[in-house]
This record gives C-alpha cells, sequence and structure tokens, in this order.
C-alpha cells in the first residue's frame, strides 16, 4: 500500500477532484503498474461521501484511465469489497471485465481499458 503514496510518473499515477469553493479534495483515483505484468495496474478510487453519485468518481477514472493508456496500461486490477456496486460501475465504465474471482472477502477484477476514452 505504500507504493500508492508513492505517484507522479514511473508506472504510478494520481487525479484528484477538488471542490472549487473550499479546496478540499473530495475524490482520488491512482495507479500503480505491475512489476511482472507492465500491461496491468492496480487501481484504487475514494470519493468524500458528500460527493458521490454526483459524477466525480466517473470523471477520476476516465482520467486515470487516459493516463493509463498513454503509459501503455491495457488493464486495471481492482479489489472491491461485496455491496459496493458503485466501485463495480466505475470499473465497467472503464472498460471489459475480463477476469473476476473472490478472495480475501473481496471482489478481485481484472478490466480490460476501453482503447479510446468513452462519452460522460
Amino acid at each position: 500500500m505504500d507504493s500508492f503514496a508513492d505517484v507522479g510518473g514511473r508506472g504510478r499515477e494520481a487525479v484528484a477532484a477538488v471542490d472549487l469553493v473550499t479546496g478540499a479534495v473530495v475524490g482520488t483515483a491512482r495507479f500503480v503498474r505491475d512489476g511482472d505484468d507492465p500491461l496491468s495496474a492496480e487501481v484504487a478510487f475514494e470519493v468524500v461521501d458528500d460527493c458521490q453519485r454526483h459524477g466525480v468518481g466517473r470523471k477520476l477514472v476516465s482520467e486515470l484511465s487516459s493516463l493509463a493508456r498513454r503509459e501503455g496500461i491495457e488493464r486495471f486490477r481492482a479489489a472491491i469489497v461485496p455491496g459496493n456496486e458503485s466501485a463495480f460501475a466505475l470499473l465497467l465504465r472503464a472498460g471489459r471485465v475480463v477476469s473476476s474471482t473472490f478472495s480475501d472477502g473481496a471482489h478481485q477484477l481484472v478490466v480490460e481499458l476501453h482503447s479510446a476514452p468513452r462519452a460522460a
């Protein structure tokens, strides 16, 4: 998990959403390229409760997917806890699920990224 804090190149990128009135960060999304598979990256995202269901997560994942594609990443991996339908829906916007297993109390998904950005 420490690798998620070290971003900005070398296969690690992050984007943030900021409230334009308060300046507070209301959401983040980040990826870390896999060491064993350079075409794949682990992804994580979060949006503060008050900003969920307002398109913040959708925009974050869209921007992160674009960054990943520019770096040659073709797949995102993510662990999603049962019941987090919003996270699952966000990943479906990024691409097509090519693998889904359940282990360690979470759904382990592999999503093949869309080749071109989807319309919002």
